[in-house]
């Protein structure tokens, strides 16, 4: 009921998706239970048919078209022309098969809706040798299909490899089956089995065993220092597997992740072109820390750079890990959960190439629907009148300028282009393998003048020397440069520049080049500016290069004892250039130019030795890990101004007058050793315990190092006899597990005082001096978090349907929280303390199912979670009051929207309740209230005083999500495959800044299409104040920070459709190809949302503290593609 009541939008919607896929996943996967009374059924189902002197297969047919069964058989068993006939009215099926078939000494079984023909007379041997004497031209083999461990399977299908031909298995396991090549290759496949291939070889009997479908537990994940099977895991793990990761053309890594793992919330803030997303892993460990999870690319953590360096097609499986038990190995740097990312390796074999090509159009998903020009003229008449201005300009309708009605937005956004293309090879025998890929993307923006391109290449390379060393080498490199506009100032950047500028203006004049306002129609000119001036004139360009590397070898020095070393790296660096050009169009100008560059590099070392041992003594089996790590950052970064240039020709940084330069160089080192051991009994009883003490340079040399230990424990309830014969139950684990795990995520060297430039006036001139720049803390020390999890794998009808379901509760507490400081004392940066405590709890469920097997496949990977997040305590602020820290301020209404406080959630809403429009006959109460008049903004009293003053705000939602998840279905048929992935969030509100400026009746600025139900005494609406002028109390309330813009941020997303078509084995080698795959993809194709604004998940602010303030970032866009892949 709670959470029905945290989904008005999405209650029916997702309650509906969510509870239809579990009845048909329950329906699908119980099919079994029910396989005897269906075929009982079936044979019992009345039919009528008269056939005379027909031919057998022509009786097949009618019987196929009437009761939708299929006959199997060897052709040596009957002959399809022999002529027969049938005459049946309302029989049942069952009487009319024993007509026909007894007369040909053919009995039969039923299994699902096949009809398995075989003979009365003969066993399948002998069958077998009067096939061979019958017909030379045809290879008959025989055999007997049993599971492993256990007796013969009925019902296997049997198909020769690339054809048709095929048979089904009898009660007792056994099957012939005729073949048309010595060297056909029989494929073997059984619901809730491993399928199986095998060449026949010559070989005229065969028998082969199969193995039940236990991948999710026999899967091996990534656990940080090596790798576990999953059925020996006693933490929280998830795995993103190559295939989910592989299905879909995807531009970022994290759109690849966005709504695949509980736990995990991936939020996509923008359509920028380089990915702007944030990922969070079990809520929100920290105020004014960072929240961002540890990224480990193949054994080396990234520093810096971001994701969009990483190709995603190279991306072959990302195991995240989310309790204190599986991160706590990588100790200071994982309170907030760990994303490890594995790159594709060679494997043993021919060589292999592939080759990839994406090509595709992005559209915005929305925009913003605006007041035409008549009605924005008709809001300046009204608000120039509520203020006793002349309204002449705005009521001569013969001005040129009412007849124009520009569509901004189409203006500066486009329907833009993207391609990729990828080229892998990869091969290698039983001492040496290898894979290497190049790949590039070209993305055009849907903003004009924005594009982004990249260029990347990876080389991984394995050495096994005389079996017992084995060599890795690991080498990632990307060049990317893009061109960006100016996206997050509290205007909105360049869109909210086209967003705000008035319809009736033009852009261009009649010889096409960019015009300035109409100043005669525009009395704001001068601050509306045409605002593909800024979009399309200036250059800014970014230019990032990368290179990944690790070198890692593998010692076997005695029997399960093995040394591992490795050394690796990380460099990124990065150039920026922009020019503001030099430019006069009307009243518009820049007169002297500017040019700014940027220059840093980052440089990650890492080195790692590490010590295992393994051991099984009869029912036990123990594995014991110590290691030693070492770990230097390196920072540098420049950034020049220069001013001066009068030619647009000399717009480099050597060209210009005047010059100003900063920059800053820190090196910083983290220092650790850890052990984990691992310990199982019977494999029924595990046992998980790790420690890791760190030691950090950001730390004062008294409170340097930390100690994270945790213990986890499973038991594995299916591999006890009391329950090995539990029907439907294939696997059931209990486990659970606690820890400590921290955080050094804030500057550097916080712990002393620094000293840095500061400029005063001195006898009318600007001195340039150092001053001090923040209050060191000596005592500063790790922020922790404490976690407790328990959880249960379950699956059942033999690994058909898996239930993961956690409860965590993990409490972060020595808080890294910058505590403000009065101006008095004279520092620009307010100090770090530790102090404080936050909580977050919640429960992660995900559901995995094969709903239905066979010719046509449908699976459904379903998960949902929950978080609840709460400050504890922040501590007292400098005069020994609840200390309360107030996120960023919005210029415009000059006030905070967020603010942190004990009991309620990190970055919560806290603002005025808007309550309506003060109404004629209100005057008197209006008027106390910041003497509002009717037609202004009313707001909730909330301490019933009678004025408007800061205790009448209140607490009034948060901005991160209460339950977020994610639903795929994938369906499959001869080749062709279908996948649907949504998306889904609720609990969260957003602050729609855009409609403070946009929504006001204000006509300063272009307003939004809601503006045209303003309040006037023959139209009292309660949702839209009078329209008034740029300044005045109307307008000073209108821009408040209040509920009117904060909006419900609830939303289902249609993430993507998928269609993809896989060529047969015959087109492919009739190509001399390996394997090749076609694809249709559409992403964001719609979003059910009360959000008014572009995107529900839109967030312009990084920081914890000012977290869902949508300040209308790059647009988000819809992408539609073409891609082709094809191996050889």
């Amino acid at each position: 009921m709670q959470v029905h009541k945290q989904l008005p939008l999405l209650g029916r919607i997702l309650v509906g998706v969510v509870f239809n896929t579990l009845v048909v996943i329950l329906i699908f996967s119980g099919s079994s239970q029910a396989f005897r009374s269906e075929t009982q059924d079936m044979l019992s189902k009345k039919i009528s048919i008269q056939v005379n002197n027909e031919p057998v297969k022509k009786v097949f047919r009618n019987l196929n078209r009437l009761t939708g069964v299929k006959f199997v058989y060897n052709s040596g068993l009957i002959d399809e022309n022999k002529r027969v006939s049938v005459k049946a009215n309302e029989k049942s099926l069952a009487e009319v098969l024993n007509g026909i078939f007894e007369p040909l000494g053919i009995g039969y079984s039923v299994q699902d809706k096949l009809v398995l023909l075989k003979s009365l007379h003969s066993p399948a041997t002998a069958e077998a040798g009067a096939y061979q004497t019958a017909s030379n031209t045809l290879k008959v083999v025989t055999g007997k299909v049993t599971e492993k461990n256990a007796g013969p399977l009925p019902g296997v299908s049997i198909v020769v490899k690339g054809t048709q031909r095929g048979t089904v298995t009898n009660e007792n396991g056994s099957f012939t089956i005729d073949l048309l090549a010595q060297d056909s290759i029989l494929v073997f496949s059984f619901i809730g089995y491993q399928n199986l291939e095998e060449n026949i070889r010559n070989r005229s009997e065969i028998n082969v065993e199969l193995i039940p479908e236990n991948r999710s537990l026999d899967e091996v994940v990534v656990v940080g220092y090596g790798t576990q099977k999953v059925s020996d895991l006693t933490g929280s793990v998830t795995r993103i597997s190559e295939k989910e990761l592989q299905s879909r053309p995807v531009p970022s890594f994290q759109d690849a992740i966005q709504g695949r793992s509980s736990g995990v919330y991936v939020r996509q803030t923008g359509g920028n072109l380089d990915g702007r997303f944030s990922i969070s892993v079990r809520g929100t460990g920290s105020v004014t820390g960072s929240n961002d999870p540890l990224v480990v690319v193949d054994g080396v953590p990234l520093f810096s750079g971001g994701f969009s360096t990483i190709n995603p097609k190279d991306i072959v499986a990302v195991d995240i890990l989310k309790d204190a038990s599986a991160t706590a190995i990588y100790g200071a740097r994982a309170a907030n959960g760990v994303l490890l990312i594995t790159t594709r390796r060679g494997k043993e074999g021919k060589s292999n190439i592939t080759f990839s090509a994406d090509i595709g159009i992005e559209q915005m998903s929305k925009q913003y629907h605006v007041l035409t020009t008549e009605q924005q003229r008709r809001l300046f008449v009204d608000a120039f009148k509520n203020t006793g201005k002349n309204t002449a300009a705005y009521e001569d309708l013969t001005n040129p300028a009412w007849q124009v009605d520009t569509d901004w937005q189409k203006l500066g956004t486009r329907t833009a282009a993207r391609r990729s293309y990828s080229l892998g090879l990869s091969g290698g025998t039983d001492k040496s393998t290898y894979s290497i890929s190049i790949a590039h993307l070209d993305r055009q923006g849907t903003m004009r003048n924005s594009d982004f391109k990249s260029y990347s290449f990876r080389a991984n390379n394995d050495i096994t020397i005389k079996n017992r060393l084995k060599v890795s080498a690991n080498l990632t490199g990307s060049h990317q440069i893009q061109h960006v506009l100016n996206q997050d100032s509290w205007g909105g950047g360049s869109y909210g520049g086209l967003l705000s500028n008035h319809s009736y203006t033009k852009p261009y004049d009649d010889n096409g080049n960019l015009t300035a306002i109409n100043t005669a129609a525009d009395p704001y000119f001068g601050a509306n500016a045409n605002p593909l001036i800024d979009q399309l004139q200036p250059v800014r360009e970014e230019k990032l290069t990368r290179l990944l590397g690790a070198v890692k070898a593998d010692l076997d020095i005695v029997k399960g004892l093995r040394f591992g070393g490795s050394l690796g790296a990380d460099l990124v660096i990065g150039n920026n250039y922009s020019y503001l050009p030099v430019y006069q169009i009307g009243l518009f100008n820049r007169q002297q130019g500017s040019v700014t560059t940027r220059a840093g590099q980052d440089l990650n070392w890492l080195t790692d030795a590490t010590l295992q041992y393994d051991k099984n003594i009869n029912k036990h089996a123990v594995k014991v890990l110590v290691g030693f790590s070492t770990q230097q950052f390196n920072t540098r970064s420049a950034t020049t101004t220069g001013t001066g240039t009068l030619d647009n020709a000399l717009n480099q940084l050597s060209n210009q007058t005047n010059f100003n330069a900063t920059g800053a160089e820190v090196t910083s080192g983290l220092v650790s050793s850890f052990a984990r051991l691992n310990y199982s009994f019977d494999d029924k009883y595990l046992l998980t315990a790790t420690v890791r003490r760190d030691g950090s340079s950001k730390f004062g040399p008294t409170k340097r190092y930390g100690t994270f230990p945790s213990a986890s424990v499973a038991w594995r309830v299916t591999q006890e006899d009391f329950a090995r014969n539990i029907p439907g139950l294939h696997e059931l684990k209990l486990r659970s597990s606690y820890g400590l795990t921290g955080n050094q995520n804030i500057g550097d060297f916080s712990f002393i005082t620094r000293a840095g430039p500061a400029s005063y006036v001195y006898d009318n001139t600007v001195v340039i001096g150092n001053a001090v720049q923040n209050i060191g803390n000596p005592n500063l020390q790790w922020e922790s978090a404490r976690q407790f999890d328990a959880g249960l794998d379950l699956s059942l009808l033999k690994g058909r349907l898996a239930l993961t379901l956690d409860y965590y509760h993990k409490l972060s507490d020595n808080l890294l929280i910058r505590t403000p400081v009065p101006f008095t004392s004279g520092v620009q940066e307010d100090p770090t303390v530790n102090i404080g405590s936050l909580k977050n709890t919640g429960f992660e469920f995900s559901l995995n199912s094969q709903n239905v097997v066979g010719k046509v496949n449908w699976s459904t990977n379903f998960n949902f979670s929950t978080n609840k997040n709460v400050v504890l305590d922040i501590g007292k602020n400098s005069i020994g009051n609840p200390l309360q820290i107030q996120g960023a301020i919005l210029p415009l209404s000059n006030e905070a929207t967020n603010l942190t406080v004990t009991g309620r959630p990190v970055g919560s809403f806290y603002m005025y309740r808007f309550i309506g429009i003060w109404q004629l006959g209100e005057e008197e109460a209006a008027k106390k209230w910041a003497n509002a008049v009717p037609g202004d903004l009313k707001f909730a009293d909330n301490n019933q005083n009678g004025i408007m003053d800061e205790g009448d705000k209140e607490f009034v939602g948060q901005p991160q999500p209460k339950v977020f998840g994610g639903i795929n279905n994938t369906i499959s048929y001869n080749g062709f495959s279908v996948s649907f992935l949504f998306n889904f969030a609720a609990g969260n509100k957003l602050y729609h800044s855009m409609r403070n400026l946009n929504a006001r009746a204000v006509p300063f600025n272009q307003q939004l299409a809601e503006v045209a139900d303003y309040w006037t005494p023959t139209n009292p609406t309660n949702k839209v104040p009078r329209a008034s002028q740029q300044s005045g109390n109307t307008t000073f309330l209108a821009t408040k920070v209040s509920t009117r813009y904060l909006e419900n941020a609830d939303f289902l997303r249609l993430k993507n459709v998928n269609l993809s078509y896989d060529f047969s084995e015959q087109v492919v080698k009739k190509l001399r190809l390996d394997a090749a795959r076609l694809t249709l993809s559409a992403t964001n194709l719609f979003t059910l949302t009360k959000y008014t604004g572009l995107d529900p998940e839109a967030s312009s602010n990084t920081s914890l503290l000012s977290a869902g303030i949508d300040l209308t970032p790059y647009p988000l866009t819809k992408l539609y593609s073409l891609s082709i892949l094809v191996t050889f």
